[in-house]
């Protein structure tokens, strides 16, 4: 199963009072229901491929207004092979829609949302709650990208999410594509803050077990990665000082040089593979004085610019 279906499972099980269930309910109609009049009724319609969702629709009709409602499952040859549920409220659709203030007074569908029905932190919940059991989604937490959307119907109801996301500080964005206004949240920390709010508690603790375990196995990864760059980037840099060394010995004569770039150059040649903070922990042990990193650097540098004289002030025909 995926995450998706996860959340979705969970917050359709969710047990709230009746403001709650009524707002989550009016979510669920508004995105995920068509309307059909007739005989001066209106006759409620959810299609949807979710079992979770086709079972929350039918709870909450029963538990606010204990009407029927009929369910029809059609089962499909796609590939996912997810049955189709049609859900109908064909007796007392009018009256649940006027109920939820989706109606105006000339009986007309209201496009307007009805916000004096998101007054409490809870009903907002809700809202989202029923939202994303319509039209959202959530990327599995072991893949690459955190990625939560909600699909809204127009610009109006996806500023009007991103309000309520605003007061619990989630960082959200909308994007306009062919299936309507996109709401989407990209930050882990963002997501999480979400799935608490709506009440997603055991899809919380999974979504952050497995961020803390992907965390993890990428800080590993960019310090091994660091790791190897630094032993070849050492490695690069000794073989250089080696070649530096063996240019001066047949070129200048190693006698001639200072006895501190003489201590370098054994500590070098003692210990071809070490980095610095090697040759400076084995300084003492080998030339009978302490060398620090920075000063074996030093070192190597003035050997480097002695080689760089010879070559630039002597012919090349010359060296060897």
């Amino acid at each position: 199963m995926s995450f998706s279906r996860e959340v979705k499972k969970e917050i359709s099980l969710i047990q709230n009072e009746e403001c709650c269930k009524r707002a989550e309910l009016y979510a669920l109609i508004r995105f995920r229901s068509t309307l059909a009049f007739s005989n001066k009724n209106y006759k409620i319609i959810f299609t949807t491929t979710s079992n979770f969702t086709a079972r929350r629709i039918v709870y909450l009709v029963k538990s606010l207004y204990d009407i029927k409602v009929s369910l029809l499952q059609k089962e499909r040859n796609k590939l996912d092979k997810k049955p189709l549920y049609y859900l109908v409220i064909a007796s007392q659709g009018r009256h649940i829609l006027e109920d939820l203030h989706l109606l105006k007074a000339d009986h007309t569908y209201n496009e307007a949302i009805a916000t004096k029905m998101f007054k409490k932190d809870c009903c907002k919940a809700s809202l989202l709650r029923g939202a994303f059991l319509a039209k959202g989604s959530i990327n599995d937490p072991f893949k690459n990208k955190y990625h939560l959307e909600i699909v809204a119907n127009n610009s109006q109801e996806a500023e009007f999410f991103i309000q309520i996301l605003e007061e619990i500080g989630v960082e959200a964005k909308t994007i306009t594509r062919s299936k309507g206004e996109v709401v989407y949240v990209k930050k882990a920390e963002n997501i999480a803050d979400f799935l608490k709010f709506i009440g997603a508690n055991t899809s919380l603790f999974a979504f952050e077990d497995q961020r803390i375990k992907k965390d993890l196995n990428n800080y590993v990864n960019r310090i091994m990665n660091c790791d190897v760059a630094n032993e070849q980037k050492a490695i690069a840099s000794a073989a250089k000082q080696l070649e530096n060394i063996a240019f001066l010995e047949k070129n200048y004569g190693l006698i001639n040089l200072t006895p501190r770039l003489l201590d370098a150059v054994v500590l070098r040649m003692t210990y071809p593979d070490d980095s610095l903070s090697q040759l400076s922990a084995n300084s003492k042990e080998t030339i009978n004085r302490y060398l620090s990193k920075s000063g074996l650097s030093h070192c190597f540098k003035d050997l480097e610019k002695l080689v760089e004289e010879i070559k630039k002030n002597k012919p090349t025909s010359s060296l060897k």
